[in-house]
């Protein structure tokens, strides 16, 4: 009983790891976004950048620190008193005691401080440019983990042809040792039979090695270790992908998050060309101090006669008078950064137009072709089942057999091609008008 309770929770677990390791494409790219070490370390620079604006505000908090200074002079400065004072000629005196111990508690706070301002809104703008940057990291990996996820459904269906022609292969192998030993063929034909099916072999093992390491790959974009399984099948995955085409000229790129991107250097630019400008305005600041002095010749901290208490306040402008014209060259750099990044941004929504229009039209004509190429591999068919009989008839030769086998492999294989074609041709489109 025992044995049976272990085989049962045994083959449940490895039912529940294997479903737990099969994807859709939604639920791959859903997994690679949540465990991509890189997509995690961005979202960590956006934090970053938001802990900065905490720390500016901070900045507007007045700043308390106390001190305790405790001296032993050595050596008393000697003072000299001029001749004249105090009705007396002068003297040279040594003014002050052998401990010094000093307690204070001093506060500053800024009233006003246009560089607080300034630097809040260049953290905003740093803030948004991590978010973009995130945001396109998030759209590199959905693109890689959909390139990884198609070849696999590539590979899947080419070892699916590769299963079915040495289904034909051993069948006809098996035909033709029947023939030889009833004395209807050559020896020699046999041996072409058993080539074709030993190449068939290695092409099964080829293909089921190109599997399993696109399966890997997969796995690898989604940010894990253990190979994966996908749940969608080819050509269920193309015809839904059919169905739900959408092939609007009227789309453009202006989503594009590249150019986003710039909008947010530009932005970044105008906050330090905004710092630059106030930074030649004045800081006001308010600040208090009030200490204890001890003063004696013995080191008595507890004596409470010898301690004698003093305190300020006061308020402080700073003014930047002149630096060299260094804030003018700064404003100057920032200038044409921005000019810069117009032509940059100018130039990138000329590309993607470009872009658009070539998916556009290389998706259309692969439509066309992937339709004919499922055509061709239907007559492909029919003409080898048809073929198969008469060759049984012995109205054509097994040469002529072959040929048409030949004939359906070149057709599989071009269905395969234009099948592929047409995923990489939509995800094309799709990141040319920004839809990943």
């Amino acid at each position: 009983m025992k044995y049976f309770i272990f085989i049962m929770l045994f083959f449940i677990s490895k039912n529940t790891f294997s479903q737990q390791n099969t994807y859709t494409l939604a639920q791959a790219i859903d997994f690679g976004l949540k465990n991509r070490q890189d997509l995690k370390n961005q979202n960590i620079n956006v934090a970053i950048q938001e802990n900065e604006i905490q720390k500016i505000k901070s900045k507007y908090m007045p700043k308390v620190d106390a001190s305790l200074d405790i001296r032993y002079n050595t050596q008393l400065q000697t003072s000299v008193i001029p001749a004249g004072a105090f009705g007396a000629d002068a003297r040279n005196v040594r003014l002050g005691t052998d401990f010094n111990t000093l307690l204070g508690v001093g506060a500053t706070y800024d009233l006003y401080n246009p560089n607080l301002k300034s630097d809040k809104k260049i953290a905003l703008q740093n803030i948004e440019t991590e978010k973009l940057n995130t945001k396109k990291t998030e759209i590199d990996i959905k693109h890689s983990i959909t390139q990884a996820y198609y070849q696999v459904l590539l590979n899947q269906e080419k070892l699916k042809f590769a299963k079915e022609n040495i289904q034909r292969t051993a069948q006809y192998l098996q035909e033709g040792e029947t023939k030889r030993s009833n004395g209807t063929i050559l020896q020699t034909d046999l041996d072409k039979l058993k080539l074709d099916n030993q190449n068939a072999q290695m092409t099964i093992e080829e293909e089921e090695k190109n599997l399993l390491l696109s399966k890997e790959y997969l796995a690898n974009q989604m940010g894990i270790s253990q190979s994966v399984e996908i749940s969608e099948d080819m050509n269920v995955f193309i015809n839904q992908n059919a169905q739900n085409q959408i092939l609007e000229n009227n789309k453009n790129t202006s989503n594009r998050i590249e150019i986003q991107q710039e909008k947010a250097r530009i932005g970044q630019y105008e906050a330090n060309i905004f710092k630059q400008n106030k930074s030649n305005l004045p800081v006001v600041s308010l600040y208090g101090n009030w200490n204890m002095q001890n003063l004696s010749n013995q080191f008595e901290p507890y004596n409470t006669d010898k301690w004698f208490p003093f305190s300020y306040v006061g308020a402080k402008v700073n003014f930047n008078i002149f630096d060299g014209f260094q804030r003018k060259h700064n404003k100057q750099e920032y200038l044409l950064k921005i000019e810069q990044s117009k032509n940059t941004q100018a130039k990138l929504q000329n590309d993607f137009d470009y872009e658009l229009k070539s998916a556009l039209t290389e998706l259309k004509n692969i439509s066309q072709k992937l339709q004919m190429a499922k055509e061709n591999i239907v007559l492909a068919q029919k003409v080898l089942e048809v073929d198969n009989i008469r060759q049984k008839e012995g109205k054509i030769t097994p040469a002529e057999l072959k040929n048409t086998i030949y004939s359906l492999q070149t057709a599989q294989n071009n269905l395969l091609v234009q099948y592929y074609n047409f995923l990489l041709a939509k995800l094309k489109y799709q990141k040319a008008v920004g839809e990943l």
